[in-house]
């Protein structure tokens, strides 16, 4: 049962409050690193950095409305493996690192836990309310400072507005998003419906932890809660028309072209999706090796038969394979249509895809640690659950 408190907001500002409030897991020695956003030198973006020093928290920004890398990406990298204990040998002593991250993020993170990506149970998990996010390069090139940007976000929070404040938008996959608040995380930091300016009000799953962080217990989560619900409400209503005309678009043509040939059709396969891509953790990704290197000779053949050749080649394919291999554990974050250089609305179509499939196994991508992961998980009746006629 969690249990809520008030952070009160120092003298210094929101900012500074929460940066002293994740020192303190250090210096209480509740952790042995914080992985948390630190501020670049211009000031106008962040990036993921593993802190073991208090001192290093001055740059810690994770109110900072953009998302450069997923940050369950960079805790794949620094988490440990699990490994085999059956042997009987005591398991080593891990070091507990605690996570800074947006709802997609830690969403994200479940989801490479229940792929061996990352090892959960190292992890002290802080997430942090996101009504959304600019793009990095959006944010560098506007005028005016970024805390600027950040203040508007955490107003639009307060009023739990869906939309992006100013002349700035949102990211796309930020207006579609129906999950602004980190689900089963072991401290949520709440401003949706919260005056920040004042408080911050804090969600701990363990009330142990009130004691080391100098809180107690109680605190009011009415206007939170319907603030909430009011932004989830309307991000669904939202969310649900895009991708119904977008499942629309993908239907076969009248020639029997699949839908998604048209969506893809300026792919360069350049490989940037994969790369900002959480759940995308393959060392050797397919279409990266010999594979797919074909010679000159091959592309002469394509294009004589077929009278013109596009190129690159397998564009098709290897989305196709793409969806085939993220759609179950897809958590939305849109940082696929980020990098992509063609501007192709990778996460619409995606997200779409994804509805379905996880929509089969009643599943929901970053729900909850303990929940199976569908094409990890073998049931012997599953494809007649699905529909299948079963033979006898």
């Amino acid at each position: 049962m969690s249990v809520f408190a008030n952070l009160p907001v120092a003298e210094q500002g929101t900012l500074d409050t929460i940066r002293r409030f994740l020192a303190r897991l250090l210096s209480e020695g509740l952790v042995e690193a914080v992985l948390v956003p630190l501020e670049t030198h211009d000031g106008r973006s962040v990036q993921p950095a593993l802190v073991t020093d208090p001192a290093h928290m001055e740059l810690a920004n994770p109110l900072l409305p953009v998302i450069p890398i997923s940050g369950a990406r960079m805790i794949s990298l620094v988490t440990e493996r699990p490994v085999d204990t059956s042997n009987g040998r005591p398991a080593t002593a891990l070091p507990r690192i605690a996570v800074v991250m947006r709802p997609c993020e830690l969403r994200a993170t479940v989801e490479l836990s229940k792929l061996r990506q990352v090892r959960y149970d190292q992890l002290l998990t802080i997430g942090v309310d996101c009504v959304g996010t600019y793009e990095v390069t959006d944010l560098k090139s506007a005028g005016g400072h970024p805390d600027s940007y950040t203040a508007a976000v955490l107003e639009a929070a307060q009023a739990a507005s869906p939309d992006a404040p100013g002349d700035l938008p949102f990211r796309h996959a930020c207006t579609i998003c129906e999950t602004p608040v980190a689900w089963n995380a072991d401290i949520s930091l709440h401003t949706i419906g919260v005056d920040s300016r004042q408080a911050i009000l804090l969600e701990l799953a363990d009330e142990s932890l009130l004691g080391p962080l100098g809180l107690t217990d109680g605190a009011d989560t009415a206007s939170h809660r319907q603030a909430v619900e009011g932004l989830v409400a309307a991000r669904h209503a939202r969310r649900e028309a895009e991708l119904d005309a977008v499942a629309v678009q993908m239907r076969p043509r009248e020639d029997g072209t699949p839908g998604l040939i048209e969506e893809f059709e300026l792919c360069q396969r350049c490989h940037n999706c994969t790369v900002a891509c959480p759940i995308c953790y393959c060392k050797e990704c397919l279409f990266r090796t010999s594979t797919f290197a074909h010679e000159p000779r091959r592309y002469m053949g394509w294009a004589k038969r077929k009278g013109a050749a596009r190129l690159p080649g397998d564009t098709i394919t290897f989305q196709l394979t793409r969806l085939s291999h993220v759609t179950t554990s897809c958590v939305g974050c849109g940082l696929c249509t980020s990098a992509c250089p063609a501007h192709l609305p990778v996460d619409t179509l995606f997200q779409a895809v994804a509805r379905q499939t996880q929509g089969i196994f009643n599943y929901v991508a970053g729900r909850d640690i303990h929940e199976p992961l569908p094409v990890a998980t073998f049931q012997r009746d599953e494809l007649v659950t699905l529909g299948e006629v079963q033979r006898k």
